[in-house]
């Protein structure tokens, strides 16, 4: 009836006032020979109940009944958070003068950036829709191939561990990603577990076609933009390698390049060579700045983020070459962890050698995949 029943007073008609003014129409009720300057503050202690529909890869998707004021973050947590494979968009569908109004919220900007102006209101007969997240795909020889995931920043080493990572007879620097940009198909072709993916990529992980053991490795260190160990089949020539490098870098002289080459256990420097030169196994291929004074290189190669040669200087350690590195990727076996040492011109292997380990110039710390 819109009526309320109030001591000394009886009956009072506040149906269709807000707060404000049904306390105004009490107190002068009661100021009516009742009380001096009577003072009235209303409390709402429960509204009407109202209806929102949630939609999407939330954990309890449906109708949720609204007691009261709620903001978009409050509505998500009582529906019991976003999945994993939510989006980063939210739409808010909305009546309003009898046209639906659609309000796209920024989910990443309001969770992870904590932007207060993402977290509007929800009204009843609000109808909220979560979006599902872009999907990348990833095929070959890892582990679980199929689709996952890829949001904002994923890269190529984040699909492979979601992936259950490589098998055995995966061709690590073999990748490859199919990727359709603007209606036309690309092929980026040996793509390092750092490179970015977009939606929709497809990943392909290749099989070797010799095992890991047999695998030959020419290394390349110096002004290149990608230095490491790579592959080294026959008729491997410095060309061939410098592209899989990624080219010289801007400080390289191109003209002084030298291969380090190790012959019945001894150590040669082949000088004035050119990028037509082929290549041996085990060879390492530096290319040097155009006015940079020699310094004593290591090298770091297998499960590290940017492998590849760095400056080691005395007390140098194979913690501070994995920090140069970018550290350990996900799948590193830090404790299995070898150095390959010339000593009087014979080959040694370190095992299992810890951070604190200090090495020498010319060493190359080898960093294995856990199988755990």
């Amino acid at each position: 009836k819109g009526t309320i029943d109030f001591p000394l007073i009886g009956e009072v008609h506040v149906g269709g006032f807000g707060i404000t003014a049904a306390a105004e129409r009490i107190e002068t009720a009661l100021a009516d020979g009742y009380i001096i300057e009577p003072q009235v503050t209303i409390f709402i202690e429960q509204f009407k109940s109202k209806k929102v529909v949630v939609l999407g890869p939330v954990h309890n998707p449906g109708l949720v009944e609204l007691n009261g004021p709620i903001t978009l973050l409050e509505l998500l947590s009582q529906v019991g958070g976003l999945k994993d494979n939510a989006g980063q968009i939210a739409t808010i569908k909305r009546q309003e003068n009898g046209a639906q109004k659609n309000i796209a919220i920024d989910l990443h900007r309001l969770i992870k950036n904590g932007d207060s102006q993402q977290n509007i209101q929800i009204l009843g007969g609000d109808t909220v829709s979560i979006a599902e997240g872009a999907v990348c795909f990833i095929t070959g020889e890892v582990n679980q191939p199929g689709e996952y995931f890829c949001g904002r920043n994923a890269t190529v080493l984040k699909i492979v561990t979601l992936a259950g990572s490589f098998t055995e007879e995966a061709l690590e620097s073999g990748m490859k990603i199919n990727r359709t940009v603007n209606g036309v198909k690309r092929v980026l072709q040996n793509v390092d577990q750092n490179t970015l993916v977009q939606p929709d990529d497809v990943i392909i992980v290749p099989e070797r076609t010799v095992s890991k053991k047999e695998e030959s490795l020419c290394y390349i260190t110096g002004e290149v933009n990608r230095p490491g160990a790579y592959p080294c089949s026959r008729r491997m020539s410095i060309l061939k390698l410098l592209t899989r490098a990624g080219g010289f870098s801007d400080k390289a002289l191109e003209s002084g390049m030298e291969i380090n080459r190790t012959i019945n256990g001894g150590k040669r420097v082949l000088k004035d060579v050119n990028q037509d030169t082929l290549l041996l196994p085990e060879d390492v291929v530096v290319v040097p700045a155009s006015s940079a004074k020699k310094e004593a290189v290591c090298y770091i190669t297998g499960q590290v983020n940017r492998p590849g040669a760095y400056p080691c200087g005395r007390n140098t350690t194979v913690l501070k070459m994995v920090s140069l590195a970018g550290s350990f990727t996900g799948i590193a076996s830090e404790s299995s962890i070898k150095i390959n040492r010339m000593v009087n011109g014979k080959k040694q292997v370190l095992e299992d050698v810890d951070h604190d380990t200090l090495i020498q110039p010319e060493d190359v710390i080898v960093v294995p995949e856990s199988f755990f």
